[in-house]
């Protein structure tokens, strides 16, 4: 096995294990949406401009940034792919967690 297919097969394991890891948090984000739309029809209110650009920043984040990896990495050695691969998963995190804990209720719904 000559060493550029080496690399092209161990890539696209990498990326394989990470688009998994993505699609967890693009799980989350479903699961925030489909949670924060609950408990404004239980509330009988609606969601401000903020809350649907969360919840939808939540779904769309993890896809982009896995996009944006694999784009970047494509070149690239597998380490420096993983190293590419834990940010973008890293700033996929903190976005969901800021988005679900960081987050106050008077932004998300309108109470007008």
């Amino acid at each position: 096995m000559n060493e550029k297919l080496k690399r092209s097969v161990g890539a696209w394991i990498i990326a394989a294990v990470f688009a998994l890891l993505f699609a967890y948090d693009v799980w989350e984000g479903i699961g925030n949406f489909i949670g924060v739309m609950s408990q404004s029809l239980s509330l009988g209110i609606g969601l401000s401009a903020f809350g649907w650009f969360a919840v939808i920043l939540g779904i769309i984040a993890p896809v982009v940034l896995f996009f944006g990896a694999l784009w970047l990495t494509r070149k690239l050695s597998l380490a420096p792919s993983v190293v590419i691969y834990v940010v973008a998963l890293t700033v996929s995190a903190v976005i969901g967690v800021d988005l679900a804990l960081g987050t106050n209720a008077f932004l998300i719904f309108s109470v007008n």
